[in-house]
């Protein structure tokens, strides 16, 4: 089932005002595909992401409609919520370290999940093996037995992706699965989804700061900044053609093309320009930008929310 998001705004009530972190969102993710969500720190990506499943903060008001399959899924109660957190949706967050149960051995952790399925001991600790040896680890009985401060970083990210679809969920929201890892276990994580992706053939949403896990691993890619989205296409169109300034910019900072720095910063939340939100810091900005914020429009197999697509 896909997952569609219509006109989605997220807004945090904090001491100092309303926060807006997601503006006007309208997406859809596809069944089976891979859709990558890029963008600077503070754009929106991971509040969009565990939206979709009800997992932000008390001070959080949703606006806006998620659905998945036939289901409104910010019209559930916490109790159905929970049946489809893990079960058909399940979540990999950006940090092992304090995402696993550090007093409980790793194998324990994943045979959790088989024997909430009703599955029996042995047969839950028989399954927790053979997913550890899908996830590459060469000697599963040792690995079951260890804790999780005596694993490696990749590792730790290999174990929360073997919990996550250990219950067979139809979609992974994958938080920066390479995040703080060096370019070797990076591959490694890539590898681990790669093969999650083929052999259980689900949706996954991956948000990540690493463009180059994207351009591998995503079939279409979403550009966020300032809690909007500004442009959205199939990968490879939009690694070799981005059409957004601020895609342009993302796409030359990487190492291998120069790594040319973009001017100025991301605006803070709660101080953000009038018109364009990336104005101040577009080599083609216009009075128009700074004064009318653009419409998204098709362009191309994607859409480009710019003026000088109109």
């Amino acid at each position: 089932m896909d997952i569609s998001i219509r006109n989605l705004s997220v807004r945090f009530a904090t001491d100092s005002g309303e926060v807006p972190a997601v503006n006007h969102v309208s997406l859809s993710f596809p069944d089976n595909k891979v859709t990558g969500i890029i963008g600077e720190t503070g754009s929106g990506k991971s509040v969009l992401g565990l939206s979709i499943l009800g997992l932000l903060q008390p001070n959080a008001t949703v606006l806006g409609s998620i659905m998945y399959g036939n289901r409104e899924l910010t019209s559930l109660k916490e109790k159905e919520l929970c049946k489809v957190r893990g079960k058909e949706i399940a979540f990999v967050a950006q940090n092992p370290a304090t995402s696993l149960n550090p007093s409980i051995r790793v194998g324990k952790q994943i045979e959790e999940v088989f024997r909430q399925s009703q599955k029996s001991k042995a047969k839950s600790h028989e399954e927790m093996l053979k997913l550890l040896e899908q996830m590459a680890f060469q000697n599963p009985r040792k690995t079951a037995r260890l804790y999780p401060f005596e694993l490696s970083g990749g590792m730790r990210q290999r174990i929360l992706a073997a919990i996550a679809v250990a219950a067979h969920p139809q979609w992974i929201i994958a938080d920066e699965p390479t995040k703080g890892l060096d370019a070797v276990i990076r591959n490694q994580v890539y590898q681990t989804f790669q093969m999650i992706q083929g052999q259980y053939q689900m949706g996954m949403i991956v948000i990540t700061h690493d463009l180059l896990l994207a351009r591998k691993f995503c079939h279409q890619i979403v550009v966020m900044y300032c809690g909007r989205v500004l442009e959205m296409n199939q990968a490879k169109e939009l690694f070799e053609h981005p059409m957004h300034p601020y895609t342009q910019g993302l796409i030359a900072s990487l190492p291998h093309l120069g790594m040319k720095a973009m001017n100025g910063f991301s605006p803070s939340f709660t101080d953000q320009p009038s018109g364009c939100v990336f104005h101040p810091r577009c080599p083609y900005a216009t009075e128009q930008c700074r004064v009318e914020e653009p419409k998204t429009v098709p362009y191309k197999e994607g859409s480009v929310s710019c003026h000088r697509y109109y």
